[in-house]
């Protein structure tokens, strides 16, 4: 992506981006009695350099962050809804509890990101890298994740209902507890029958033809509709 750019080119509704942070920063640390949360609803931060800042609880709503480099950023439980973060690296970031519904993470770099309990419902997330990302107890329903790679992920009790996950490497992927109710797996890499085999469910999930035979023939219950 080249050189990023610092905080320092930036500004928000006429105030230095450095000024909002340090506002959001004080925010934190005195539980809210002095400084002010972070709100950047609709802000253009194209390859900006955020590296380690901690903008937990901030509302992000629609922001460009296409680009950008969020290695170790904290946005836990922070508003990224409709947010786009196409191509960005998240690398060891910390997003347990955040809103993510409907945004753009086109070949984002999740690698060792922590994704716990993270609401992904409806977002885009094709060609991403979630190499070793803990993504337990998240939301992905209705989310298209064709072509990413899931290898060494923890995916134990996510909830993938009828999200898209065609083409994706699921190397070493841990799906315990794992919903895949209506899921496209078509075309996935490195798939296994025993990979499944703990999952909640695998009703109307779309399946290769060998991979739904040996499901049938192993672990049948999985095909079977769950009770309500």
């Amino acid at each position: 992506m080249g050189s990023y750019k610092t905080v320092l080119d930036f500004s928000w509704k006429g105030i230095p981006l450095h000024k909002v942070l340090e506002n959001h920063k004080m925010w934190i640390e005195t539980k809210g009695i002095e400084g002010g949360k972070a709100v950047l609803t609709g802000a253009d931060l194209q390859e900006i350099n955020l590296e380690y800042t901690d903008l937990r609880a901030a509302v992000i709503s629609e922001v460009n962050l296409k680009g950008a480099n969020l290695i170790n950023i904290s946005l836990r439980g922070a508003n990224l809804r409709k947010t786009i973060l196409t191509g960005s690296c998240l690398k060891w970031a910390v997003l347990r509890y955040a809103d993510l519904r409907e945004s753009t993470l086109e070949e984002a770099d999740f690698e060792n990101a922590d994704l716990r309990d993270t609401d992904l419902r409806d977002a885009n997330a094709q060609r991403a890298n979630l190499i070793e990302t803990n993504l337990w107890c998240a939301n992905l329903e209705q989310a298209d994740f064709r072509d990413a790679n899931f290898e060494l992920a923890n995916m134990n009790e996510t909830d993938l209902t009828h999200a898209n996950l065609e083409g994706a490497n699921f190397l070493l992927t841990s799906f315990k507890g794992a919903v895949l109710l209506g899921t496209n797996l078509t075309h996935a890499f490195n798939l296994e029958p025993h990979h499944l085999a703990q999952a909640k469910t695998l009703y109307q999930a779309k399946l290769d033809e060998p991979l739904l035979n040996k499901v049938k023939e192993n672990y049948p219950h999985l095909l079977d509709k769950p009770e309500q």
